[in-house]
């Protein structure tokens, strides 16, 4: 065991703290962060279990090094390192590294106006500031470097696999909300979007 096998364990917790401690902050100042419509499209109600599922599955291979796990859920052709690589592995740590460092000044940037879920009976302030001046979407942006830095750390089928998803997820959710800015913050939204890039 080394630290490019701890780190991955140990990032996963610190940018889970960063997320939920900026949520607590909020709640504290009585600011609802996320969707109060309560709606549920009949599609996501089946995704959610499977989301959570292989989640949980990327969490248990990404243990495995740091407690001595020889044990896997997965076939080996999806668990078996595709290169070995020290030089993949600082980009790892230095994309995961960075992505954490971006998601904590997108938390601080969205002030509070950080949302979870479309409603727009709970919206908050357009924010085109910041990183916000850089990216549309630096939090969605950290959370795919993050994913990406994890899989140079660990190059196997599972966890590029995963990142794909993870990207593909993203992307898709990212569209569905555009359409929802450009509806609910109309000229402001349009002119912003107009001169900063979806992503960089």
């Amino acid at each position: 065991m080394n630290g490019f096998d701890i780190f991955p364990l140990i990032s996963f917790p610190v940018l889970i703290i960063l997320v939920s401690g900026r949520v607590v902050f909020l709640k504290r100042k009585g600011i609802s962060v996320s969707s109060g419509s309560g709606k549920r499209h009949k599609p996501a109600i089946f995704l959610y279990p499977a989301f959570l599922l292989i989640l949980l599955l990327w969490l248990f291979e990404l243990s495995k090094p740091v407690f001595h796990i020889s044990f896997s859920f997965l076939p080996e052709v999806f668990a078996k390192p595709l290169i070995e690589s020290d030089y993949m592995k600082i980009a790892g740590v230095l994309f995961s590294g960075f992505a954490l460092g971006f998601l904590t000044l997108t938390l601080i940037h969205f002030k509070n106006s950080l949302r979870f879920g479309l409603d727009e009976k709970n919206l908050g302030k357009l924010i085109t500031t910041g990183v916000f001046s850089v990216s549309r979407n630096p939090f969605f942006l950290s959370l795919g470097l993050y994913i990406a830095g994890i899989a140079f750390l660990r190059p196997n089928l599972f966890f590029i696999g995963f990142a794909v998803l993870a990207f593909t997820g993203i992307h898709f959710f990212i569209l569905k909300e555009e359409k929802f800015m450009a509806k609910v913050y109309g000229g402001e939204y349009l002119e912003y979007r107009r001169k900063v890039r979806r992503y960089i």
